[in-house]
């Protein structure tokens, strides 16, 4: 395990022993150190889903991280905003999924340029948006982007940790939401 990221994991557990814990740690560990995700689009995934729950603590993390993989100011930024940008989408696309008609409301009419061309890049911010719709629970938009990702050649395995990463943050909230 890498050192830079057991000693910040542990800080965030450092008050927490018990069984369920150690799996949400273990499980954080695993998918932004060992799995099919590069460091670079782990942390960048932590980073879009810990500000998408207003987790600070573990987007401060990942920012931290990815400063010292190399990614630059401007990209970490886009991934902190990529959050309230798919965020916005997965409201309205659940808007939409939830009515009879949809039809009725075909154009969404929302200014998106920053999809056009990402800093990122397409593949990479196609991963963020793919997070943030899981943690949002926007099926439509879940849908949309593993389509998109799935086209453009990424492993279903990267999908899955993507996913899976997703649901740990989510478990790490509820878990250390009061420490913040």
């Amino acid at each position: 395990m890498n050192a830079i990221i057991s000693e910040t994991i542990e800080t965030l557990f450092e008050n927490r022993t018990t069984t369920i814990a150690r799996d949400l740690k273990l499980n954080l560990i695993k998918f932004l150190d060992g799995g099919a995700l590069s460091p670079e689009e782990a942390h960048l995934a932590l980073l879009a889903a810990a500000t998408s729950l207003g987790h600070r603590r573990l987007a401060a993390h990942a920012a931290g991280r990815l400063r010292a993989l190399g990614i630059g100011e401007d990209e970490i930024r886009e991934a902190e905003e990529s959050a309230a940008l798919v965020g916005m989408l997965n409201t309205y696309y659940r808007f939409r999924h939830f009515l009879d008609n949809p039809d009725e409301y075909r154009v969404a009419g929302l200014r998106m340029t920053a999809l056009a061309r990402p800093l990122l890049g397409k593949e990479r911010f196609e991963m963020l948006a793919f997070t943030v719709s899981v943690l949002n629970g926007c099926e439509t938009c879940t849908r949309a982007h593993e389509k998109t990702l799935r086209d453009a050649g990424v492993a279903v395995e990267k999908v899955h940790d993507l996913a899976r990463l997703a649901s740990v943050v989510k478990g790490l909230q509820t878990l250390i939401e009061e420490e913040q």
